[in-house]
């Protein structure tokens, strides 16, 4: 589904500072994936290439074995990926129904309610809601667009260990009942330990299911 061909990335005022060397690795549907590493590894450049959000400065992202810059990085993220961040990214001043309905044309009522989120909270301002309410009105609207894809950048990180333990039931029924590539960038070990195949980022490499230990 979603593949990085020797993809290397550096900032053009670091060229002596390599982010990402030469990364090649194969992503699957029904798949979720954990992706670890220490601050400053390179995990939201990685989830940042794969959103098309930023050019390898070598290499290509492909989609269903096409480079993503040849049908163009605005038709991939709206083709392609929905994507989910650690601080929601929510409009302040709508309702959860009017922010899912920014993310595509399915049924906001119906996935919000899959989500847990109820009538009266459909209502509401977002800013009302509880962090892992919000959280899964995010994650909502990602599915509005029906992408294949979703990418989450620490979606875990501001909620309590019920609520994180919830979303991560939701990105795993994502994976294995309705066949999306679900790619987590995380500092999680609980989320980790309930991914498929976990990656970890180093030195600008990829490794395959190295384990959670420490780095």
């Amino acid at each position: 589904m979603l593949e990085l061909k020797n993809v290397s990335y550096y900032y053009k005022s670091q060229k002596d500072k390599t982010i990402l060397d030469h990364v090649s690795y194969e992503f699957k549907n029904g798949v979720m994936y954990a992706v670890l590493g220490s601050s400053g590894s390179g995990k939201t450049t990685l989830l940042s290439l794969l959103a098309g959000l930023d050019v390898p400065v070598d290499g290509t992202v492909c989609v269903a074995g096409k480079d993503i810059m040849q049908k163009g990085l605005n038709a991939h993220r709206r083709d392609h990926v929905s994507l989910v961040f650690q601080n929601y990214n929510l409009i302040d001043y709508l309702t959860p129904v009017e922010n899912v309905k920014l993310g595509g044309k399915a049924d906001a009522v119906n996935l919000l309610a899959q989500m847990g989120i109820d009538e009266l909270q459909r209502r509401r301002n977002v800013m009302q809601l509880s962090g892992g309410q919000q959280q899964r009105v995010a994650i909502a609207r990602a599915l509005a667009s029906k992408a294949p894809i979703l990418l989450a950048d620490e979606p875990t990180g501001n909620l309590d260990e019920d609520t994180a333990n919830e979303i991560i039931d939701i990105f795993q029924s994502l994976a294995h009942e309705q066949g999306k590539c679900v790619i987590v960038v995380t500092h999680s070990r609980e989320l980790a330990e309930q991914a498929d195949v976990v990656l970890r980022l180093k030195k600008g490499k990829i490794a395959d299911n190295t384990g959670i230990g420490d780095d």
